[in-house]
């Protein structure tokens, strides 16, 4: 387990150029990062092009690696301003996910990735009943959401990490998982945790022209 202090530490290097005393010295050259949009979850052995954007003009967007570019505050990352990308020309698609690499085309190295969206927090679930216990969440049948494990830990068996899905059932801070709208829930075969994100996913077309936006709420948080 990383210590708090290391972590934040360690993102102020990537993100701020920000030295860590004794340990480790940032380059000069590498002043700025790249962001990405992603139709799908690009995964932990993903590069900055799976499952990227295609819409026609897509472009990644070049931020700053100083305070003006990425707000660092514990072990959470966010955009200090909001981050514009080409409108479309063409094509149309739903964006799901962003990354920050290195690169600005091409494979690169994709940093992180994560939900277009908001971080509600760990959830329990039970293979008993395939309830889904989240305190920090009040679920809406229909959200979008995807589930991530608690650090190594597996995934509660029968959810699969970076897949959207649908809520159904929801009651208070309980909900069931399906894989469409409305549809029958997930059965859950054992019990286990995870983090929940909800998802606003940015729906891209040309007519009328959108213009994608990430906003200073996109968040990273490195556990």
């Amino acid at each position: 387990m990383k210590g708090n202090t290391y972590i934040n530490d360690q993102l102020k290097l990537f993100f701020n150029q920000t030295n860590i005393a004794g340990l480790a010295t940032n380059d000069a050259t590498g002043t700025q990062l790249f962001l990405s949009l992603h139709k799908a979850d690009p995964g932990a052995a993903g590069s900055q092009t799976t499952n990227e954007a295609t819409y026609g003009a897509y472009s990644r967007m070049a931020v700053a690696r100083t305070s003006g570019g990425f707000t660092v505050t514990g072990q959470s990352v966010t955009l200090a301003a909001n981050v514009t990308f080409p409108t479309c020309t063409s094509g149309s698609e739903t964006e799901y996910f962003f990354g920050v690499g290195t690169a600005s085309s091409g494979a690169g190295k994709l940093m992180y990735s994560g939900p277009i969206g908001s971080g509600k927090g760990a959830a329990t679930a039970l293979a008993s009943t395939d309830v889904i216990t989240a305190p920090a969440y009040t679920p809406t049948n229909g959200d979008q959401v995807s589930v991530q494990p608690v650090g190594s830990n597996a995934l509660p068996a029968g959810l699969t990490a970076g897949t959207i899905y649908f809520v159904v059932s929801a009651s208070g801070s309980t909900f069931k998982l399906s894989t469409t709208s409305g549809g029958s829930a997930i059965d859950i075969t054992a019990d286990g945790e995870c983090y929940v994100f909800l998802h606003t996913p940015i729906t891209v077309t040309a007519a009328p022209a959108v213009t994608p936006q990430l906003t200073t709420g996109t968040t990273i948080t490195e556990q």
